[in-house]
């Protein structure tokens, strides 16, 4: 402002103009780099579904995409514990709220814990699909799996491994 109204040196016109240009190409680098996300939505069974992130950046291609840093979801139903997710990142899609979770994700629903590399929350299936190095945690008991299917109404749950030859391994802790 002073450069513009009040400065009549011509000398600094330069130094504004190029001031102005690196400002310029600094927001147009960072202009799809949001701080303090939260999103909220809500269907019509009354589930609602909550996700908070420190930041994140929109996908170029899709703008409906937005990868999501050091996330925390909480998925809350009727006649249900709420659902809490923790992760490192998140593709989250705005348009139908489909989230896949990847590194350090931590899961706790009630009294169970689970850990595991990937998390896709469908909610058009009304799934959560948990794979890679599964660690699941109930009361005294630990389970090791590939693969772990949650319906989000019932919270019913299927545990598998990739391979048939494999097993799923439990562990009685006391």
């Amino acid at each position: 402002i002073f450069f513009k109204y009040f400065n009549k040196d011509t000398s600094n016109q330069t130094v504004k103009n190029i001031e102005e240009k690196e400002a310029s190409e600094i927001l147009n680098t960072k202009s799809n780099l949001i701080k303090g996300i939260e999103y909220f939505s809500k269907d019509e069974t009354g589930s609602i579904y909550s996700i908070n992130a420190e930041s994140g950046k929109i996908n170029d291609d899709n703008p409906d995409i937005i990868f999501l840093t050091n996330v925390k979801a909480k998925i809350s139903t009727l006649n249900s514990e709420d659902i809490f997710i923790q992760s490192d990142f998140a593709k989250y899609n705005s348009k139908n709220y489909d989230t896949n979770f990847y590194e350090n994700i931590k899961v706790d629903y009630a009294e169970h814990k689970i850990e595991c590399e990937y998390l896709d929350l469908l909610f058009n299936k009304n799934r959560a699909f948990l794979y890679e190095n599964i660690v699941y945690k109930n009361l005294d008991t630990k389970l090791l799996a590939d693969r772990l299917e949650i319906d989000l109404i019932t919270k019913n749950s299927k545990l598998s491994m990739k391979s048939e030859k494999e097993k799923i391994k439990i562990v009685y802790m006391k």
